[in-house]
Parts: C-alpha cells; sequence; structure tokens
C-alpha cells in the first residue's frame, strides 16, 4: 500500500441515496397526510345535519348527532326508519368511497391504514358499532385530538386512520366499476368538482334546517254534554269533551307537526235547573275516568287532571262552580271511544256514573292543518 507523506487519507464515499424516510408518517403519505381533528368534528356535524333533515322532512322528529352512536338524542318510531336508511345510505358511501358528503366538504376520508382504501360495507358498519367505546364519556373521540396517528378506539380496533384528502385509493368494486364505465360507458364520468358541489349544497342546506327558526303550538276541542244516569234524582250532570293539542316547528320556512296528543275530559258538576237548589258537590268528591277502545285498549289518567298544553283551566265550559273532573292524555285520536266516569266521594262511595263516547273532533279546526304553519 502506498501513502503519500503529507497527504490525509480519503474519506469514504456516502452512501448511495434511498428513498426518503417515511417512518415518521406511519400509514400516512404527502399525498393522504392525517386529518385535522377539527375537520372530523366538522364532518360529523354536517353528516348529522343531513340525517336530522331528512328526518324533520319526513315526519316532524330530527335526532341530533345521528351520525355517531351514544351522543344526541335519538329518534321516536316514526323517525327512526327514515334515520337509520339515511344512515345506511351515508355508510355505503364512505364504505366505497371513503367519503360521507359531511366528509367531503370537510376534506376528508376515512381509509384503511395499509392500503389506503376504504374499508367496505362490513369494516364501515363494524367501525360504527366500534364507536359506542368512543362514545363513553366520549373519550375515545377526544382520544383522536391527541393520538399520533389520530386514531379513535374504533380506528384502532378496526385498523383505520382518517386522512385529509377526497380522492383515496380506490375500493377495488369501485376500480372495477370505473373501468367498466369507461369502457362502455364513457359519457357518464364527470369532474370530482361535480361531486363536492352536490356535497356542499346538500350540508348547507342541511345546516340551514338544522336551525329552529321557530314553533307554535295549538289546541282545537269539541264538546257534548249528557246528563248521568244514576237510579232516582240526581243533581249531578257530567259533560265530556275532547281536544288534540299540537307543536309545531319550522326550518329553513318548512313547518311540521314535531309533538302532537290527544286528550279526553269529564267534568261532574251539579245541574243548574230541575234539581235541588241546595245540592252541593262534596268537597272531597273525585271523579274517576277510562275511556275504551273497540279492539279493548284504554286509558286512564296520570297523575292529577290537567288541561292540555296551550289551554286555560275552563277549556270546557262547566254549569255551576263545582266541578270534579278528570282528564286522559293519549298519543292516538280517541274520537269516538267509550267513556266511563264514576264520580265518587272521599269514602269511595259511587255518587253518580255515566258512560258514553268522546265526541268527535273537526278536522278542519285542528291548528292550521296537517304539517302547515301557523299564517
Amino acid at each position: 500500500m502506498t501513502t503519500t507523506v503529507g497527504q490525509p487519507p480519503l474519506a469514504p464515499a456516502p452512501p448511495a441515496p434511498g428513498p426518503p424516510a417515511t417512518d415518521d408518517l406511519g400509514p400516512f403519505t404527502p399525498e393522504r397526510p392525517r386529518a385535522p381533528w377539527g375537520n372530523r368534528v366538522l364532518a360529523t356535524l354536517l353528516d348529522s345535519a343531513v340525517v336530522a333533515s331528512v328526518a324533520f322532512l319526513a315526519t316532524g322528529d330530527a335526532p341530533s348527532l345521528a351520525a355517531v352512536p351514544g351522543p344526541g338524542e335519538t329518534a321516536d318510531a316514526g323517525g327512526a326508519g327514515w334515520t337509520a336508511g339515511t344512515l345506511l345510505v351515508l355508510g355505503v358511501l364512505q364504505a366505497y368511497t371513503g367519503a360521507t358528503p359531511g366528509k367531503r366538504v370537510a376534506g376528508i376520508s376515512v381509509v384503511d391504514a395499509a392500503s389506503g382504501r376504504p374499508i367496505g360495507l362490513l369494516g364501515t358498519v363494524l367501525r360504527w358499532l366500534a364507536h359506542l367505546l368512543d362514545a363513553i364519556l366520549l373519550i375515545g373521540y377526544l382520544r383522536a385530538a391527541v393520538h399520533r396517528e389520530g386514531r379513535t378506539f374504533a380506528d384502532s380496533l378496526l385498523g383505520t386512520v382518517a386522512v385529509r384528502t377526497t380522492r383515496p385509493e380506490p375500493h377495488p368494486w369501485v376500480a372495477h366499476a370505473r373501468r367498466s364505465r369507461d369502457t362502455h360507458a364513457p359519457w357518464l364520468r364527470w369532474p370530482p368538482r361535480v361531486t363536492g358541489a352536490v356535497a356542499l349544497v346538500l350540508c348547507a342546506a342541511s345546516a340551514a334546517m338544522s336551525l329552529v327558526q321557530g314553533s307554535a303550538g295549538g289546541i282545537t276541542t269539541a264538546e257534548s254534554e249528557s246528563s248521568c244516569e244514576v237510579p232516582g234524582t240526581s243533581p249531578y250532570i257530567a259533560l265530556i269533551g275532547s281536544s288534540s293539542s299540537e307543536r309545531n316547528e319550522s326550518r329553513a320556512g318548512i313547518w311540521r307537526t314535531t309533538e302532537k296528543s290527544w286528550q279526553a275530559v269529564v267534568g261532574w258538576s251539579i245541574a243548574t235547573a230541575g234539581t235541588d237548589p241546595d245540592a252541593r258537590m262534596p268537597l272531597d268528591a273525585r271523579a274517576g275516568l277510562t275511556v275504551h277502545s273497540p279492539d279493548g285498549r284504554q286509558y286512564t289518567p296520570r297523575g292529577e287532571p290537567t288541561a292540555p298544553d296551550g289551554a286555560d283551566d275552563t277549556w270546557w265550559s262547566m254549569p255551576g262552580d263545582d266541578v270534579a273532573s278528570a282528564v286522559v292524555d293519549a298519543d292516538e285520536d280517541l274520537s269516538g271511544w267509550t267513556v266511563t266516569s264514576t264520580l265518587v266521594d272521599g269514602a269511595g262511595k259511587v255518587l253518580a256514573e255515566f258512560v258514553g263516547a268522546v265526541p268527535l273532533l273537526d278536522p278542519d279546526t285542528a291548528p292550521w292543518g296537517p304539517g302547515t304553519g301557523p299564517s
């Protein structure tokens, strides 16, 4: 080996450049970086607004935060079907495109951490159910804000991540459908911005409908007076009345009925003519009331007698001053049902008994008509 005196040894050649290190990115790439937590919250709110708007337009019921299980109010029986159907549509969109309308507006998608593709319908359903863990004190959702890869518990269990892109790697089924479309019907292609514009319009309209812009209530009544039939001369008469009350809500200028109930009332009093002028209603008199349907269902008073919401204490007119009354509230129309009422004193002695029918309500006098608001 020859060494040149006075010359330092040559430094070793640097290693050949290799591919850039991606360890710090984890399951993310420059094309699909981690989705900001705030964008995920925005997407959830927008999707929930879409679900609530569909249910409100169909039934007047609007569940809150329906896009995620756990928090928020659930829909009643009428709105539950529409809520479930809308969630299914959103689930299919996320399963095969990675994004719901809310996620598309927020600029994010949910993909498999390894492949970068949407996870399919089964994985999407399992991930939605796994969000029940995240809903416990909202810990799982808050975990995504501080987790290195922005994962909720559901993401960790299903191996998914939320990425900041609306064009992830296509699901195999979607890729096959696109190839078939390009081959047989290329005219069906449309720019991605069209899909984004449709999602934006849908979310904007749903967000506007999520703001309660007005509410009102109303009541309509019908009355029928009948004398009770008891042995001998009775100073008591009974008045049977019926009513319906409803609450209406306006969203983006569209009115829907959100609550409706029906009432049947009986009031016992002293007849004003043809009876003993000195007759008085016992101070401890109580009215009992049972309403029977033709098929055997029945309603009885719940708690103390009260007038329906929106009505004053004399929404039915009784002759005389001494009144013993009872009210039945129901979630269905009681018109024509059989009414059985008894008047008893403090010792439980039956003073009078009455059997009749709930007066029919005139549908033309219902508050503002079905599905409309006040003029």
